[in-house]
């Protein structure tokens, strides 16, 4: 009753002429300058703490000024009583808002978990899945990758429970737009499509036009090759958006990046194809756009358009036309314009110039484009050393919670385990002295049963020679066979020259356990790209090199062109649905054998590798440092908890980087002074110390060291290794 009074005061004083008495605390770019000042009007120095905290809770709750709804929803959240979680709640929402939007994500994360709890423990699970989202965007701004998809996908998860459509298509949406900002554009196209599926079912003409051009845009931006099919997304889109009206500048504003993209996706398919019907219809689409993003204040957008139309120009070979277009750009350059624009400003001038025979500006305008090249690629190391550190700190608190907990249980069990060896250890004695009297007894009645067989072990012993001399017959055979199977796997794998003239500087190394290997390496040139696969198959010897074979020949199926190359996950989900249907039984029983296998395209032109891991680690060393690149963790195969596809991954490298692709075979060897396996951090402190070497006396650093690690032990798995130098 008592909250409801103090409502209807609020929104009756909200009609009235309000008290300006107290606005300083407003610098004026408040739109709700006055609710505000209405609210602070209510308060004196008599009133009670929590009449206080109720109207500062409103304040940060209603103002659009983020410095405003900080300093309320501290002084809120300090006077609510604490028994109350449902304001507090709230309070704890507006004040991580607030340093969001003030971009200091780290400061709001904790209020933005703070509300997350509060929410569930209140059973408010679409605000707690709001307040997770909110969590994902921070960790976005934090480039903390695993955190990002780990929130969002809580808040998917509750949306989906409770069945809110709007919700769901939401989520997917976002989920998406943090995957193509990274670069990761099939997995964002995926997602894009889920949330369309929804917004379809919702029948609501204005999503389905967004998440079409969404889905059209990350396809172009996975390869501007896939042009047909963003064109069909994207002209569905710019459809859907003329056939429905709208006064939402959102959607208004969609549209028109519909028709943007969708004449970006037309002049791609002109240069592809060399016809002319598809410059026509960017040039339709460019005519559509016009000056909308000039006028609504969307510079970035603008010039983006504007490249566009450049690229027709220079298509239909008016360079003139094309170079007065780029000049007249220049005056909408500011300082803070993004390096990736620029970059794209200087390529096409140098295109233009070069064409109407200015080589000297051509030249210059080169070197601009690759100094934003070089420039973005400082700026992504400096953020990741940023994020980096920001990690660390956020781990440190909860690693020490942790060991804490570790040692505490850590004595527990040493207690536990004296009393129980004890306990074993006295009941062992208790047995070895009651057999020993026991065998006392037995020896007699042995030895009489000892004398019996002697007479019938010589007639055996005869009777084993024989069987032995044909065992040995036969073991022959195996042995011709086996190294006739050898000379076949062999001829199958990479020779030598091949990964010489892909790779100018290299060595293989590749110790097969028994004659035959479960572990292979394969090299290849696809399109533009150098390609190096290594795989572990399951098992060693025969069966391991039956599955190996089937590798290897799967590969030269799968792994053939540049696109191939260009998506290496694409091709590891290729061969595990290849394992799957292949290794299965006559029966109804299924095979669950496989491969680890890694596979790395490398354009040494553009300095990048794309890469994708199937339970494999690739090692980068540059400069001295060691970076362990991983994807994911399962195989090519059945696998318990499989991921729906596996990851393509980005590293940028730089000449005379040196990369390792390995199987676990060496690190499976047992040696040293107390014949336990290799660690991985002795195993990689290895290759960085001869990683400046040349690539053969690379090979035999690495064959000595673990030849001296093994000593006398036995070879336990396959040993494979490739190491590259960039170029």
């Amino acid at each position: 009753m008592k909250t409801t009074a103090i409502s209807l005061i609020i929104n009756l004083l909200v009609i009235m002429q309000t008290l300006s008495a107290v606005a300083q605390d407003n610098d004026g770019s408040d739109p709700n300058i006055q609710l505000v000042d209405s609210l602070l009007g209510l308060i004196s120095p008599a009133s009670p703490d929590t009449l206080k905290a109720h109207y500062y809770g409103e304040i940060a709750r209603v103002t659009g000024n983020a410095d405003t709804s900080l300093k309320y929803g501290l002084l809120a959240i300090e006077l609510y009583d604490p028994s109350n979680l449902l304001p507090i709640c709230t309070a704890n929402y507006n004040v991580g808002k607030a340093y969001y939007m003030r971009n200091e994500s780290e400061k709001a994360l904790p209020y933005f978990a703070e509300t997350a709890q509060m929410s569930n423990a209140l059973g408010l699970r679409t605000k707690a899945a709001t307040a997770y989202v909110a969590i994902g965007s921070c960790y976005e701004d934090l480039n903390i990758k695993d955190s990002i998809f780990l929130y969002y996908n809580m808040a998917l998860k509750i949306y989906v429970e409770e069945k809110d459509t709007a919700k769901i298509s939401y989520a997917y949406l976002t989920i998406g737009e943090t995957q193509s900002n990274m670069g990761l554009y099939a997995a964002a196209e995926e997602n894009y499509r889920q949330a369309l599926h929804y917004v379809t079912l919702a029948a609501d003409t204005l999503e389905m036009a967004y998440c079409n051009y969404m889905i059209g845009d990350a396809v172009f931006k996975n390869s501007d090759t896939l042009f047909a099919r963003a064109i069909t997304s994207l002209r569905t889109s710019v459809e859907l958006f003329d056939s429905a009206e709208t006064n939402d500048v959102y959607y208004i504003h969609g549209k028109y990046l519909a028709y943007s993209s969708l004449a970006g996706a037309y002049i791609a398919a002109a240069k592809f194809t060399g016809q002319q019907v598809y410059a026509d219809s960017c040039y339709l689409y460019i005519q559509k756009v016009g000056k909308y993003d000039l006028n609504n204040g969307n510079i970035a957008n603008y010039i983006g358009t504007r490249h566009v139309y450049v690229d027709y120009l220079i298509f239909c070979k008016r360079y003139k036309d094309a170079l007065a277009e780029l000049s007249d750009l220049q005056q909408y350059f500011t300082d803070d314009i993004p390096l990736n624009t620029l970059k794209n400003y200087h390529d096409r001038l140098c295109e233009v110039h070069k064409n109407l025979g200015n080589y000297k500006e051509a030249l210059y305008n080169f070197e601009k484009s690759t100094e934003c090249k070089f420039a973005l690629l400082n700026d992504s190391t400096f953020a990741s050393l940023k994020n980096a550190e920001v990690e660390r700190t956020r781990m440190f608190e909860e690693l020490k919670r942790e060991n804490a907990e570790k040692l505490y249980h850590a004595a527990k069990t040493r207690f536990w385990i004296i009393i129980i060896s004890l306990a074993i250890g006295l009941t062992l004695i208790f047995v070895m002295l009651w057999n020993k009297r026991a065998a006392n007894r037995v020896l007699k009645a042995k030895n009489t049963i000892l004398n019996e067989q002697k007479s019938e072990i010589a007639a055996q012993r005869d009777e084993i020679e024989a069987q032995r001399n044909q065992i040995e017959s036969q073991r022959n055979d195996l042995i011709s066979s086996v190294n006739y199977a050898k000379r076949i796997q062999f001829a199958a794998v990479s020779k030598q020259s091949e990964v010489d003239s892909v790779f100018p500087e290299n060595f293989v190394y590749y110790r097969p356990r028994d004659i035959v290997s479960g572990d292979f390496f394969r090299v290849a040139m696809c399109g533009k790209y150098r390609v190096l696969i290594t795989a572990d198959c399951t098992g060693h010897g025969i069966p391991g090199a039956f599955l190996s074979m089937l590798g290897i020949s799967a590969l030269k199926e799968f792994c053939v062109s540049g696109h191939d190359a260009e998506n290496p996950g694409t091709v590891l989900d290729r061969m595990r649905d290849f394992i799957k249907n292949t290794l299965v039984s006559g029966t109804d029983d299924t095979i669950n054998d496989g491969m680890d296998m890694t596979i790395c395209s490398f354009d040494f032109s553009a300095k990048v590798m794309r890469y994708a891991t199937a339970n494999q680690t690739i090692l980068l060393i540059r400069n001295g440092k060691v970076s362990k690149l991983k994807g994911d963790h399962m195989p090519v195969g059945r696998y318990l908890v499989e991921k729906d596809h596996f990851q393509t991954l980005e590293q940028p490298i730089e000449t005379d980087d040196m990369v390792y692709c390995f199987s676990d075979g060496i690190q499976d060897q047992t040696g040293g002074p107390e014949g336990n396996r290799m660690k991985s951090k002795q195993f990689f402190a290895l290759l960085l110390k001869n990683s400046e070497k040349p690539v053969d006396q690379q090979y035999d650093l690495l064959d000595r060291a673990v030849s001296e690690w093994r000593g006398n032990e036995p070879q336990l798995d396959d040993m494979t290794l490739v190491g590259i130098r960039v170029v």
